[in-house]
């Protein structure tokens, strides 16, 4: 167990048979992950026999809350458990914003993970393991406030962690074995239906069909596998030995939940979605836009098509750049950044370098379209030595070549170039640059703070504001990409706010660059 030194983290979630583990779940694999940081003590309440001694067994204190509706939860919070140093972890839908505000005064921070984003946050930060969503679908109200999003931040046991960080390197198995696994509950008992529709498919050799201990359709299910020859059961396995059968299974029918990151991060393959929950639709639409997944109607035709193997080939490169094995480290930095804010005084301080732009962003930031008496303007910013160390060419730009670039930019109706001004000031630009006018179009983002505007957190807040208009300025379906060099931590920080996933690397002029992308549908409607 942890040492009692150490700071505190209080985790807040219920599980059971009627809403399934997956709050519980997600909390434990947070807590493995900020182990060696934090102490951990976990509330709940009515837990299991089962759930109790899992509990027992994954922190250092669980206490059992008196069983009462959510609005009398604070109160109790506040005289049985917490602790002004405390930071506390909610993952559940009853802890809405006044919830939230009831708490707040008790604790020194406060963590949501929050995947539906339906009522405004109070917390410090929001972690959302679903891709595709950025500061600006949320309501975050407190200052300084910011959003983890997507796999690069989802919550996985070490055991997943493990896998996927050699993925890569792993003999994949074929899509003629079958997982099946709906969450520990599946409350809607669709297992069995799902097994028998896979077992009607001649190209199916087994299916391996896995519940938890939360199921309470477990003698029903093993009484109809007695005659199911090709059915192999499976009930709250250890997390090595899912994903050990996980790698012998080439295809997977999941919930699009932590169960279908687990899968992807385990080696992954041809993975069917199958929501059962409002919560898991972002999931659902995220692992389906990235061709991480396809849906559950369509497994009968892929599997029987002949194309079974190279789709889940296609498939599983797709996962392999999402799930790397390193959230454990990512999250260990967001949390000790979080902890280091020790006042609020000092919390507002690094507002801006840390909050969501939606909050944090000045009032008096505003936008335009860059017009052609900003010639210099744009000359001064782009000659700034440091924005030349991190340019993709390093040299000196001249002023004859700047005017005739800047010029061809202006006529250009793929470019966007944008000027924020501060209170009237010019504090920077991005500019915005697609390959066609065509549907698919891409944009690659240059962005720069004016020198003496900088550490005071507007990158983040320019790079917002100028995507916002932008899903104004340019109708229809697009992408946005980030090229940042290694070393420029700071510009790579300001996509991660945004919601930007990392895409691997790419090389420029020989020299390798991080990419980051984004999808215009994640930054809302037109404001």
């Amino acid at each position: 167990m942890s040492r009692p030194d150490l700071p505190r983290l209080v985790l807040r979630a219920d599980g059971n048979p009627r809403i399934g583990l997956g709050h519980v779940m997600r909390l434990l694999a947070l807590a493995d992950m900020l182990r060696p940081d934090f102490r951990t003590t976990f509330v709940i309440q009515e837990p299991s026999a089962e759930l109790l001694a899992l509990l027992t067994a994954a922190v250092d204190e669980v206490v059992e809350m008196t069983a009462q509706p959510a609005a009398g939860e604070p109160a109790w919070l506040a005289q049985h458990v917490l602790q002004p140093d405390d930071i506390l972890i909610l993952d559940g839908y009853g802890f809405e914003y006044n919830y939230q505000q009831d708490v707040r005064p008790h604790v020194a921070r406060l963590v949501c993970l929050d995947d539906l984003h339906s009522f405004p946050s109070a917390a410090n930060l929001v972690i959302n393991p679903a891709g595709g969503v950025s500061a600006a679908d949320y309501d975050l109200r407190q200052p300084g406030a910011r959003l983890l999003s997507g796999p690069a931040y989802a919550p996985l046991r070490p055991a997943f962690l493990a896998a996927a960080a050699s993925a890569a390197k792993r003999q994949p198995a074929e899509p003629d074995t079958i997982l099946i696994c709906l969450g520990g509950a599946d409350p809607s008992q669709q297992t069995q239906r799902v097994a028998e529709a896979l077992l009607a498919l001649a190209s199916v050799r087994q299916v391996n069909a896995v519940v938890g201990s939360a199921y309470q359709g477990w003698d029903a299910l093993q009484q109809w596998a007695t005659d199911q020859p090709r059915l192999l059961l499976h009930r709250n396995l250890a997390a090595a030995d899912l994903v050990a059968l996980m790698q012998l299974c080439g295809a997977a029918v999941c919930a699009p939940s932590t169960v279908s990151y687990e899968y992807c991060a385990s080696g992954g393959g041809l993975l069917f979605t199958q929501p059962l929950a409002d919560n898991q639709r972002g999931i659902d639409r995220f692992l389906r836009e990235q061709g991480l997944a396809l849906p559950y109607h369509s497994a009968a035709n892929v599997l029987t098509s002949g194309e079974a193997a190279r789709v889940a080939e296609r498939m599983r490169l797709a996962q392999h750049q999402h799930f790397d094995g390193r959230v454990a480290e990512r999250i260990r930095r967001a949390f000790a950044e979080l902890a280091a804010a020790d006042s609020p005084a000092e919390q507002g301080a690094v507002a801006t370098s840390a909050a969501s732009p939606s909050t944090a962003a000045p009032d008096g930031l505003t936008i335009r379209r860059a017009t052609a008496d900003d010639a210099r303007l744009y000359f001064d910013w782009a000659n700034d030595p440091a924005v030349r160390r991190n340019a993709v060419h390093t040299e000196p730009i001249e002023w004859e070549g700047h005017v005739g670039w800047f010029g061809r930019r202006l006529a250009d109706s793929a470019a966007y170039l944008y000027v924020l001004e501060q209170d009237g000031t010019p504090v920077g630009q991005v500019r915005i640059e697609f390959d066609g006018e065509h549907v698919a179009a891409s944009g690659i983002i240059d962005y720069s703070v004016d020198a003496a505007w900088r550490g005071r957190g507007l990158g983040t807040a320019i790079l917002h504001r100028a995507l916002q208009q932008l899903r104004q300025d340019r109708a229809g379906d697009w992408t946005v990409v980030g090229q940042v060099k290694p070393q420029n931590e700071a510009s790579a920080r300001v996509f991660e706010r945004l919601g930007f996933r990392r895409w691997g690397t790419r090389r420029l002029h020989d020299e390798p660059y991080d990419v980051f992308l984004h999808a215009a549908a994640a930054f809302g409607s037109p404001a």
